[in-house]
């Protein structure tokens, strides 16, 4: 573009130029140099013809160029006005494609948009507390003005529980929900889920969305080991699962009473037999209590040396009050995902799309990130980016999940009978 506009500029009388050099310092590079000392002027029209006239005073030199230096240089600005004028051309096709390209894309989102509109009104269910859920209503809200988007919340079980006996009765009432891992994977299994190929989900890696397109995840807990630091030394601090069965962590550790997802998913990451065996023995060091939270608090408290299953965010949030609490993350990190997805059924289909296309897009994540959650898309990190750096995340599997009852079972007779 530059070069175009440069010797676009150039009108074509000017083009007739006489050019003066000396052989024995020549200022032209290309030029076409005779004998030294001689004087050589080139005199070129719009066409490219030349004359030259020679004044001869000392022996030959070599030829570097030819002599019509008027018609070279004439032709090589020609020549450069043809590639930038070829560029330009070039430049406008490549635009134009981008344009229309992207057109579809931008018409699909403007009579989405005025759909969800028509309908006036979406709901979505979720599992995780109300001031999550308000504040991503009220973001949605804040861009669509025009959709009433109202929630509920409850427990994970709860939640499934309303979804069943809501289906069973023929009330279609939730337009998009947002689950745990487990119940994302009952949801789809019974057919509950609609596929919807999000543009967003491109911004999401592979076992954080569902290959057939029924759901995505819009946020996860990465189990972690949680600690004391006042009663745990540096040096003291496990680096490996291995390292947790060491007499001083006898009896020190806590554990949540139904991480039944996790038992089963490092077992199945560490080997049937040898992922029972080292359970067996954990068993040995650790004490049950219900609810992550509670035993992050009791860790902070210290009645617990340290937690293990925990999440690493819910010991991060008790930081910056001053709770002398850390956490290290030992591979494999078990992630528990969180499944998003749309209605079969959804009585506002078409604002339950927009809805999620929202949870999914940059702005959407920010507010769970903004909630001290750990968002899911690849652009979006949390506001502590160690909580999603340096991990080796492994899913439960799906033979984990449709075989929950018997993990579970196992899980309370090698912790729970003892």
């Amino acid at each position: 573009m530059k070069i175009f506009n440069f010797f676009g500029s150039i009108p074509r009388s000017a083009l007739r130029k006489s050019y003066s050099y000396n052989s024995e310092s020549p200022s032209f590079p290309n030029a076409s140099i005779g004998n030294p000392g001689e004087t050589v002027t080139h005199s070129t029209d719009a066409q490219g013809h030349g004359d030259q006239s020679r004044t001869l005073t000392g022996p030959p030199m070599k030829t570097f160029g030819g002599d019509n230096f008027g018609m070279n240089s004439c032709k090589y600005f020609w020549l450069l006005r043809q590639f930038a004028a070829v560029r330009f051309i070039a430049i406008v096709v490549w635009a134009v494609f981008l344009c229309t390209s992207c057109l579809p894309l931008r018409l699909y989102g403007q009579d989405l948009k005025q759909k969800a509109e028509a309908e006036g009104s979406l709901v979505f269910y979720a599992s995780f507390n109300a001031n999550d859920s308000k504040a991503l209503a009220d973001g949605f809200k804040q861009l669509y003005p025009k959709i009433d988007a109202t929630f509920y919340r409850t427990t994970d079980s709860q939640l499934m529980e309303r979804i069943l006996t809501e289906n069973r009765a023929g009330r279609n009432l939730w337009d998009v929900v947002i689950a745990t891992n487990f119940y994302g994977h009952a949801l789809k299994k019974r057919g509950m889920l609609a596929a919807y190929d999000s543009p967003e989900r491109k911004f999401y890696r592979d076992g954080y969305k569902d290959p057939q397109g029924t759901w995505t995840s819009t946020y996860t807990n990465y189990a972690a080991f949680g600690y004391n630091t006042n009663g745990v030394a540096k040096t003291s601090v496990p680096k490996t699962y291995a390292d947790l069965l060491k007499a001083e962590w006898t009896g020190q550790i806590g554990l949540e009473a139904r991480a039944y997802e996790w038992f089963g998913t490092m077992i199945k990451a560490m080997g049937e037999e040898k992922g029972m065996s080292y359970m067996r023995q954990l068993a040995k060091q650790v004490q049950l209590r219900s609810g992550r939270t509670l035993i992050a608090q009791l860790v902070a408290a210290g009645e617990f040396k340290g937690a293990v299953a925990s999440y690493s965010q819910t010991f991060e949030v008790l930081k910056p009050a001053g709770a002398p609490v850390d956490w290290v993350y030992l591979n494999p990190v078990y992630a528990n995902v969180h499944p998003t997805g749309i209605s079969s059924k959804a009585p506002h289909p078409n604002a339950a799309r927009l809805f999620l296309n929202f949870a999914l897009s940059k702005r959407g994540q920010e507010i769970m990130r903004d909630v001290n959650r750990i968002p899911d898309r690849v652009d979006v990190l949390p506001l502590q980016p160690r909580l999603v750096e340096g991990i080796k995340p492994v899913f439960a599997p799906v033979e984990v999940i449709e075989n929950f009852e018997r993990y579970a079972k196992t899980f309370d007779e090698v912790f729970g009978g003892r």
